[in-house]
């Protein structure tokens, strides 16, 4: 026997299903059907995530998408590019100008943040990853734009003392969600303080650090290891974030 509430839906398809046909017609009755089915409340939720990668110095210095450094290789972003796309991303991922400036190129995520935004994408369905100089790079755009949904992700850059130094030169430090991620053998980052997600001293900022091993140096982030391409798709996938800065 139909439970008391499918009875109730069933008696009022009775009721004004008749009236409906006589006020439109069954053709337009029946698109609006359709259109409502189309496009439940939360088809927002079906756009696609946007990705914009910052690469590192060399890539700028040597205006290349394969430049060779004599110890760390080969940096790789296209394959990067390529495996965050296979990852679901829209991922864009220019190379800068050789004589581009960090805040020039800040300026440009900036840009390039604000027209996704005007187009219609959900701010978090936004995320900007940088490498070492572009993690930079991701920082003052993040501080630029002061949009908090939107989900930064930092690799090779020391978060401590970039957001010290944000504030005390810019006025004002990044906000929203900051992932970072350092290499434990990385000496070009050096000497680092590791982020506390305790510390109040940031309101607005809800950070979290990751530590690997992967025994690579600066060049673990020459090519999309799994060890920070996974949780940069976490964290740049979530639709939310907890109070810890963890991602749900």
């Amino acid at each position: 026997m139909p439970s008391a509430s499918i009875r109730v839906v069933i008696i009022g398809a009775l009721v004004f299903v008749p009236r409906l046909l006589r006020l439109f017609g069954p053709g337009l009755l029946a698109m609006t059907l359709l259109l409502g089915r189309a496009a439940p409340s939360g088809a927002v939720e079906g756009q696609p995530r946007h990705l914009i990668y910052l690469h590192g110095y060399i890539v700028q210095a040597q205006q290349d998408a394969r430049p060779k450094h004599p110890r760390f290789g080969y940096y790789e972003l296209r394959q990067i590019e390529d495996a965050l796309r296979e990852r679901g991303f829209v991922a864009h991922a220019e190379i800068r100008p050789r004589s581009a400036s960090v805040a020039d190129s800040a300026d440009r995520v900036v840009q390039q943040v604000r027209h996704l935004l005007d187009s219609g994408v959900p701010a978090h369905h936004v995320s900007v990853v940088g490498a070492s100089m572009g993690g930079t790079i991701a920082l003052l755009a993040s501080a630029r734009l002061q949009e908090p949904e939107v989900r930064f992700c930092v690799l090779g850059t020391c978060l401590d003392e970039s957001v010290r130094r944000l504030r005390a030169n810019a006025g004002r430090g990044p906000i929203g969600h900051v992932l970072s991620i350092r290499e434990a053998s990385d000496e070009v980052v050096g000497e680092c303080p590791t982020w506390s997600a305790a510390d109040e001293s940031y309101p607005g900022l809800i950070a979290r650090e990751i530590m690997v091993e992967t025994g690579l140096s600066h060049g673990f982030l020459y090519r999309p290891l799994p060890e920070w391409v996974e949780p940069v798709v976490d964290w740049a996938g979530a639709s939310g974030q907890d109070d810890s800065g963890h991602a749900r």
